[in-house]
C-alpha cells in the first residue's frame, strides 16, 4: 500500500506539468521488475513491445476496457 500511495503521489505530480491530453488517466503497478533477463527488455534496455504485451495483455486490457 505504501509504494501504490508513493506511485499514485508521482503521478500525480508528474500530471501537474502536463496537457490534460497527456496526462496519465488510468495505470497499474505490475508485480515484476522488466530486465533482459525477463525479457521485457532487449540487453541494451529497450522494450520489447510484443513480449509486454503478450505477458500482460489481461492487465493492458483492464486499463482500456474500464
Amino acid at each position: 500500500p505504501l509504494v501504490l500511495e508513493e506511485v499514485a503521489r508521482a503521478v500525480e505530480d508528474a500530471n501537474t506539468r502536463l496537457a490534460r491530453v497527456q496526462q496519465v488517466k488510468k495505470w497499474r503497478l505490475l508485480p515484476a521488475e522488466w530486465t533482459a533477463e525477463s525479457e521485457e527488455l532487449t540487453p541494451t534496455l529497450k522494450l520489447k513491445r510484443r513480449v509486454v504485451h503478450t505477458k500482460y495483455a489481461d492487465a493492458l486490457d483492464a486499463l482500456y476496457t474500464g
